[in-house]
């Protein structure tokens, strides 16, 4: 009992010591992936002008979008119709330098070791919701060499740009879709169609990308229905 005792003592110690670097390691983490997924994905500059960019947890804070009819269980704002994926709490809304609404949220979804983290940003066009880009934040749990290849900067963008039509359909990965794009197919297929090619570059890894495409549909069913356009 007495080493049991002296062991939770140590371990709060310690809790108390790294609690404070990881949250600021966290939150630098986030401001880093926002600022990512507001960069255009045609142009590559950026949809928010630097001054206007979050760089402290005060600043992301005025961001944060609520919308009505939504309640936060668990950290949670909106579970998927089929349960598979599930939006975080908060969802920020920015306005890009030439007016138009940009939404960022969260999203997980289970992957082959564990859930898959996604942030992906969305701009409001008035006639529908594209995605503009993506940031997968948590993958530790997936194979080395395999899943975890979801890091790569390049096979992220394989998710991006998808346009109001694609989104609709849902994105899939291309094996789940039954096709191979190749060449200007890809970029085609995912634009209008929402299929992500992703077995020539992750051979032998689909349930990680998987997990990425739920989280993004995720997020676009919780937008829909939010009455964004």
């Amino acid at each position: 009992m007495i080493i049991t005792v002296i062991a939770a003592f140590a371990l709060s110690a310690v809790y108390s010591i790294v609690k404070e670097p990881i949250a600021n390691a966290e939150l630098g983490a986030k401001l880093l992936a926002i600022r990512s997924v507001l960069k255009d994905s045609t142009s590559g500059g950026s949809l928010v002008s630097d001054e206007r960019i979050p760089s402290t947890a005060g600043d992301l804070a005025k961001f944060e979008w609520s919308p009505s009819g939504f309640q936060v269980e668990d950290g949670i704002i909106y579970r998927s119709d089929n349960g598979r994926g599930k939006v975080d709490n908060p969802v920020y809304r920015f306005t890009s330098d030439d007016g138009r609404e940009i939404y960022i949220a969260i999203a997980s979804a289970v992957g082959y070791g564990g859930d898959v983290k996604t942030m992906a940003s969305f701009i409001s066009t008035g006639t529908g919701l594209k995605l503009n880009g993506i940031k997968v934040l948590e993958y530790s749990q997936e194979t080395p060499g395999l899943g975890a290849n979801i890091a790569n900067s390049d096979i992220q963008k394989r998710f991006y740009p998808v346009e109001p039509s694609g989104l609709e359909r849902e994105l899939k990965v291309n094996k789940d879709a039954g096709v191979t794009p190749i060449g200007e197919e890809i970029d085609l297929k995912r634009e209008t169609e929402g299929i992500v090619t992703v077995t020539d570059v992750m051979t032998g890894a689909t349930i990680t990308p998987r997990a990425v495409t739920v989280s993004i549909n995720t997020m676009y069913q919780f937008l829909k229905k939010a009455g964004v356009k």
